[in-house]
């Protein structure tokens, strides 16, 4: 087992994190068991003593005594295939990074530096070891007919290991099919996540053949070892986003191919790039079709898409404000964006205010003018139906924030001004304790579900509108959602009015919110980066609704991740909390 890079440092308090990471201060603590006479252990003074006794707790759960030993013995084989953990039926033996309290990762050591290093022999892998490093392994070669055959939505859910129905199902994916070769020949890339274990990431292109193509990385969460991946590996170039509040996330998730004939091609996910969120847990992604090279004397506006993506993928670009995007965005300026039949719906830290051009730029207010322009008319009845991996602190009642600021511009459709509009209901999507305790990892599938009992406690009001994780048609009930959606449809007549997939959770930092100062203009506050795209039936199919459940005059069902009709929280039924996995 690999000793924690933070060492007396840790703060994690998570269980993967302590099943994958050992932690020699809290061994010695731990071997030594309860004080005599007390019912706590013998924690000395150097220590924050609430933080260690919940870190032991975890231990106790992930390495009963009889365990721990044999558990923590070193051993010298890779890590790609040497987790030697005892194996229960929830928790599988598994090949998990560690993840955070609030669903993030921990990136691990700059181990990369040394040649005995997981990333060295990850990099010696040969074909034939591919399975021992990617549980799901698809032909190669096929990904461009899999990606043709996808339209008109080319939306897809990532394969789930332990759920072999969606290894071979048409609207799976896994990385490596992304980067195959099908899809063109990638000479550069880009990668802007929260979180990104570069060892497993590297791992991938070099399986895809790129380990020596130039990347570019963007990352939100701290990460010891992509501080100076440049040193060892000169094509990778790694930066840190910094924000300009504590809070604030850089939680995009967004590749950029470059490929050899100079095209370029855009995906929009909802999956860190750790192999965790690659596993058992449901995530989105669109993939844009190829975008070729536009003529040297192409003029400076052409190019752009009926949904406008490409000016406003540049603008969102340009608001990071680095250095090594410009030559992406002037590629992405020269590109022919015409194929695109999404719109991009972005958020960006600051406030921000309506303009007369654009109307409100990002976040919760980008979606309301869009949908304002381009939805068709939606009954007030229809309600809007969120589904995220985390909630956040939205308030005393549901007026608070999700009526007056997020419902507000959700429920916009094209209809005509004038007459009197009742809010839609709000739904929201959110694993149960029992959905969690049944899922493929048990209790550990709620890993990625950072809600907390604190803040589930101050907005008792939101059970009522909570429904279950159900997925079985998709064969994903098992695997814990992290993917992001919105959307609104209409069962009785069998449409999808609009939907989004983005990395937004639904939270003020990720969405925004409006100022409540009446003598100024309002301002929509932003904490986070987030990314997503909206699907409206005008610019995908040229119709007014999507089909719901089966395909209508040649157009393809929209492929929901979940089972409707919805599954409303029984009487008993209690969001899963991440505390559930603190003791």
């Amino acid at each position: 087992m690999q000793q924690c890079p933070y060492a007396e440092k840790c703060y994690r308090k998570n269980p993967i994190h302590f099943k994958e990471y050992s932690h020699a201060h809290l061994d010695v603590i731990y071997e030594k068991g309860i004080a005599a006479g007390s019912n706590e252990y013998d924690i000395p003074a150097k220590y924050s003593s609430e933080l260690i006794n919940l870190q032991l707790k975890l231990l106790e759960k992930v390495f009963p005594k009889a365990d721990k030993e044999a558990a923590t013995k070193p051993t010298t084989t890779t890590a790609v295939a040497s987790k030697t953990t005892t194996a229960t039926a929830a928790n599988p033996v598994r090949k998990e990074p560690l993840t955070s309290t609030d669903g993030t990762q921990m990136a691990s050591t700059s181990r990369a530096a040394a040649d005995n290093s997981n990333l060295a022999k990850k990099q010696k892998l040969t074909e034939r070891n591919i399975r021992d490093y990617i549980p799901v392994v698809v032909e190669k070669g096929r990904m461009a007919a899999k990606l043709e055959r996808a339209a008109p939505y080319n939306m897809f859910l990532t394969a789930i290991t332990d759920s072999k129905a969606t290894h071979q199902e048409p609207l799976s994916i896994t990385l490596q099919e992304i980067l195959d070769e099908s899809l063109g020949e990638i000479e550069s890339s880009v990668q802007i996540n929260f979180m990104i274990d570069i060892g497993w990431l590297l791992g991938h292109y070099y399986f895809a053949g790129i380990l020596d193509k130039p990347l570019l990385v963007l990352y939100g969460d701290e990460s010891p070892e992509l501080l100076g991946i440049g040193k060892f590996k000169p094509q990778v170039t790694a930066i840190k986003v910094n924000m300009p509040t504590p809070f604030a996330t850089s939680h995009t998730k967004m590749m950029l191919l470059g490929y050899a004939d100079k095209s370029i091609r855009v995906v929009i996910s909802t999956a860190n790039l750790y192999e965790d969120d690659w596993h058992n847990r449901t995530q989105g992604l669109w993939i844009s079709p190829l975008l070729p090279a536009l003529p040297e004397d192409a003029d400076t506006a052409a190019g752009e898409s009926t949904t406008g993506f490409k000016q406003d993928l540049m603008l969102y670009l340009v608001e990071y404000k680095i250095s090594q995007l410009q030559p992406w965005i002037a590629r992405i300026r020269k590109s022919d964006f015409s194929a695109v039949n999404v719109f991009f719906v972005g958020s960006v830290p600051g406030g921000h205010r309506q303009s007369a051009v654009r109307g409100h730029p990002w976040g919760c207010a980008r979606l309301g003018t869009l949908l304002a322009k381009h939805a068709a008319p939606i009954d007030d009845r229809i309600p809007v139906v969120c589904q995220s991996s985390s909630i956040g602190s939205l308030g005393a009642n549901v007026q608070a924030w999700i009526q007056q600021d997020f419902l507000n511009n959700l429920r916009k459709d094209s209809s005509p001004m004038g007459r009197l509009r009742q809010l839609p209901a709000f739904k929201m999507i959110y694993p149960s304790f029992g959905n969690v305790s049944r899922s493929h990892d048990g209790m550990l599938g709620g890993g990625c579900l950072p809600y907390g009992k604190n803040t589930n406690d101050k907005q008792p009001w939101l059970k009522t509108h909570l429904q279950q994780w159900k997925s079985g048609d998709r064969h994903r009930s098992q695997a814990m959602p992290h993917i992001k959606s919105y959307t609104r449809f209409n069962l009785e007549e069998q449409c999808v009015y609009w939907f989004v997939l983005t990395s937004a959770n639904l939270s003020k930092a990720a969405w925004g919110s409006f100022n409540k100062n009446s003598n100024i203009q309002p301002c929509l506050r932003i904490a986070n980066y987030e990314a997503g795209v909206l699907f409206l039936p005008r610019f995908v199919t040229g119709e007014e609704t999507f089909p719901l459940g089966n395909a209508r005059d040649g157009v393809p069902a929209f492929p929901l991740p979940y089972d409707v009709p919805l599954t409303p929280y029984g009487p008993d039924d209690t969001p899963f909390l991440m505390d559930y996995l603190q003791g």
